[in-house]
Formats: structure tokens, sequence, C-alpha cells
């Protein structure tokens, strides 16, 4: 089972997180901004406490394409073929924005009630 550590907080936030992250398709990235609307540096604080290797952590970069995690986040990224001009994600290609997020979490778990 996954291990999940955020301290003192109330358990539905981080899953709001990860659920949004999960929800990002492959070869397509978003900001921890639209993870945590308001709050980025939480949406970074529930992927570091996170151990779950079923979350796409990667897809997560910084609103400018940058990457936090360095060549490790990029030789997964371009494995799976998000656009970069030089070190930062071609946002405007690649960037799933906070409003699609949730429809894409919604379709994800009628997905999976289906299957």
């Amino acid at each position: 089972m996954p291990r999940y550590d955020y301290g003192v907080i109330e358990p539905e936030r981080p899953e709001f997180v990860l659920r949004r992250l999960r929800a990002v398709p492959e070869g397509f990235v978003t900001t921890y901004g639209d993870l945590s609307p308001g709050a980025p540096r939480f949406a970074g604080q529930v992927l570091r406490a996170t151990d779950d290797p079923d979350v796409p952590w990667h897809r997560a970069v910084r609103a400018d394409g940058s990457l936090a995690k360095g060549s490790r986040q990029r030789a997964l990224l371009d494995r799976e073929g998000v656009p970069f001009d030089g070190e930062r994600v071609r946002m405007d290609v690649a960037r799933v924005p906070a409003e699609a997020l949730d429809q894409l979490a919604a379709d994800a778990r009628l997905q999976r009630s289906d299957g």
C-alpha cells in the first residue's frame, strides 16, 4: 500500500492533487498551480510525500515549463513525447490547464468503474 505523509491537513486535499495529476494523459503536463490552484507549493509537498509508483509525478512542471527534477524528469517526459524548447516544456502545446483536469479525472473514474 502506498505511503502518504502530509502532516496535519484535511485528507481529501492531497487526494484532490493526486487525482488531478493522474488524469494528465501521457505526452502532456500540467503545472503545480493547476494541480492546487492558489497553492502550488502544496502540490509539490504532496508529490514529495508520495511514494505511490502509479503517480505520474514527472507530468507536473513549473508554470514556465521548467523542470523541478532535472534530467530524471526530462528523460521520462522525452519518452512520452512531450515537446521541449531548450530546457523547458512547450507549455503552449503540452499543458493541460486546471479547467480540464477535473473533467479528465471524472472521465477516468467512469472508465475504471465501467472496466
